[in-house]
């Protein structure tokens, strides 16, 4: 490719097109390819480019902990994940229908690994997905406000089209906390999508959020419309090592 077709690429921000050109042409010229026919192909290229950049841009938006697609889990280890129920959710309806879905089950089973796995099939259909941890979300309302930016932090929370709030349960939370989780809920329900994950049975987050009739509030809203998935069984995240070691480790809940 000579400098000045490069540099006017450039100034296009052609970049898919500029990449893939020189073997383009080759495959043009061995396939005889007709300019309608290159010039398709041409254009795929760049589109392809400017869709894999979106893709990229909203999963660092999302914050996702450690994402892996649906079809990297290992549905053999634990038979008691509704393999088929999973797959109809990363359809995304639910989202289309403003519908929740909440992961019960003990630690290690696969819930962080599965909602984050919804998310990024929500994300390749054009969704707008932010992934934050219970304890993400109390400091960045504690710190909010600290510098009376309560607001702006909320807004972040309300803005996109599936919010994921992760580890509910793995210990009791700050005064407050349920309060914050409560207008979350509240200003989503029927307008947005969330998904939870939960370490514990619902009756204990009462106690997790040391205020009950929170707990009972945010819990009959979020439970409206909800998908729940009660996963039991072995830790999917520790099988490995128990593998490597010739044992079986069971999931036991956080006291």
């Amino acid at each position: 490719m000579n400098q000045n077709l490069h540099t006017t690429l450039r100034q296009l921000r052609l970049s898919g097109l500029g990449h893939s050109l020189e073997v383009r042409l080759q495959e043009a010229a061995a396939n005889r390819l007709t300019h309608l026919e290159f010039l398709e192909l041409i254009l795929e290229d760049e589109l392809s480019t400017r869709r894999q950049r979106k893709l990229d841009s909203r999963i660092r938006t999302a914050e996702f902990r450690a994402l892996k697609p649906l079809d990297d889990f290992d549905w053999r280890f634990n038979p008691s994940i509704p393999r088929k129920d999973l797959y109809d959710l990363a359809a995304g309806h639910f989202i289309a229908r403003h519908e929740d879905v909440l992961f019960v089950g003990p630690p290690g089973v696969g819930k962080t690994m599965l909602a984050q796995a919804l998310g990024y099939e929500a994300i390749k259909q054009g969704h707008h997905v932010r992934y934050r941890s219970i304890f993400d979300l109390v400091r960045d309302f504690l710190e909010e406000e600290a510098t009376s930016q309560r607001d702006r932090v909320l807004r972040q929370y309300l803005k996109p089209d599936l919010l994921i709030i992760d580890d509910m349960g793995l210990k009791a939370l700050p005064k407050h906390s349920g309060e914050y989780l409560m207008e979350i809920i509240v200003r989503r329900h029927e307008t947005r999508s969330t998904i939870m994950t939960s370490n514990r049975p619902l009756e204990d987050w009462g106690k997790l959020l040391q205020d009950v009739p929170t707990a009972s509030a945010i819990l009959d809203r979020f439970l409206h419309h909800a998908h729940l998935i009660t996963i039991t069984g072995k830790s999917y995240r520790l099988k490995d090592s128990a593998l490597t070691k010739g044992k079986t480790v069971d999931a036991k809940p956080s006291s």
